[in-house]
């Protein structure tokens, strides 16, 4: 799977911080919920049959939309540069 890593400014002025994005070269599916329930992340089902995938760990909050090629990344901890090296790695199993 390929992986492009986009950064934005967040336009919030409460929020702060940057607005992180993964674009992959694949839609997600319900099988990334899958795969990330099994790796340890926690699924909040509302949004699941919202349509959305939502899922977070102790380091990150991940979501997108299913059909899309976007995930939307938030870093809990400070380390965020490491967490988001794990994640990628972790994606690239899936396909």
């Amino acid at each position: 799977m390929k992986i492009e890593r986009f950064t934005a400014s967040n336009s919030c002025s409460k929020c702060g911080g940057s607005a992180l994005m993964f674009i992959l070269d694949c839609s997600v599916t319900r099988d990334f919920l899958v795969f990330f329930v099994a790796n340890g992340y926690r699924e909040l089902v509302q949004y699941t049959a919202a349509g959305i995938l939502y899922v977070e760990s102790d380091g990150l909050i991940v979501h997108g939309t299913f059909g899309s090629n976007k995930l939307q990344i938030k870093c809990k901890k400070p380390n965020c540069n490491d967490l988001l090296n794990d994640l990628e790695k972790l994606l690239q199993q899936t396909g």
